[in-house]
């Protein structure tokens, strides 16, 4: 579970594991 909001405009972005990772990653830093 994690504490950051992600835009539904984001998360459309978001398909697979990976590229939720690295849309984390980029938050992140």
């Amino acid at each position: 579970e994690f504490s950051v909001q992600i835009p539904d405009e984001d998360a459309e972005k978001i398909t697979t594991v990976g590229d939720a990772v690295s849309y984390l990653k980029g938050k992140v830093k």
